[in-house]
């Protein structure tokens, strides 16, 4: 009975020896951080949707008044030297006008009226071009533009010098941190990050010799990255 007791007691001890190390390693002290970088672009593509919408009591007349229209549109927009590979139909439809729509347009309600509506995408690789090509394509007959958005075409080393900005600022922070809670960094654990596009305040520069004024402005490329320092 002695010698199991003495057996139970050194098997206690081993684990009492061990344990704490199991236990550091499962508990490892961390230090999580986020930080932001910003990086300001100018805009050098755009896009544009834009489009012809026609209205007739026969289905065949508004369709045939469109496709005009359309084809109109899309001559002017290839004479102002925008390839076809950058004029993409991005909706077709045709269909009756609701009573309720030409109630709130206040119009007297028909029996029957048909609405045809084409839209493309045109594409820029100079956003000083847009003017020139909106106003192009309404005197060719376009009479609704929906959108018109600036971008970057290659985009790539804004984003990168954004994330070295955020993980400086992110750097810096774990530093102070650990500064302040008298603990010291050890290595980076882990490292995430995202990207975003925020419009900022346009440019006050006006084109000249263009109708429409249309200001790209400049793009805020933003990285975000959240990093887990080891700390000791």
């Amino acid at each position: 009975m002695k010698k199991i007791n003495t057996m139970f007691w050194g098997l206690m001890l081993i684990m009492a020896v061990f344990f704490p190390v199991f236990a550091g390693e499962n508990n490892m002290s961390k230090l999580i951080v986020q930080g932001e970088g910003k990086v300001i672009a100018t805009p050098d593509m755009a896009t544009i949707v834009l489009g012809v919408q026609t209205f007739n009591v026969s289905a065949s007349g508004a369709a045939a008044e469109n496709a005009r229209l359309m084809n109109e549109t899309i001559a002017s927009l290839l004479s102002a030297k925008i390839a076809e590979k950058d004029i993409q139909t991005s909706s077709f439809s045709l269909k009756t006008v609701p009573q309720e729509e030409q109630i709130a347009l206040k119009e007297m309600p028909k029996d029957k009226e048909f609405v045809a509506t084409n839209q493309v995408i045109v594409r820029l690789n100079d956003t000083r071009d847009v003017g020139e090509v909106l106003d192009a394509a309404v005197s060719a007959g376009s009479n609704s533009i929906q959108e018109v958005n600036f971008d970057i075409q290659d985009p790539q080393p804004k984003k990168d010098n954004a994330l070295t900005l955020a993980i400086e600022d992110a750097r810096r922070k774990a530093e102070v941190a650990a500064d302040a809670a008298e603990v010291k960094l050890g290595k980076v654990l882990e490292i995430s990050e995202g990207y975003g596009y925020v419009s900022a305040t346009a440019k006050s520069a006006v084109f000249t010799n263009v109708a429409t004024p249309i200001q790209p402005g400049e793009l805020e490329v933003t990285a975000t990255v959240t990093m887990t320092y080891e700390i000791f």
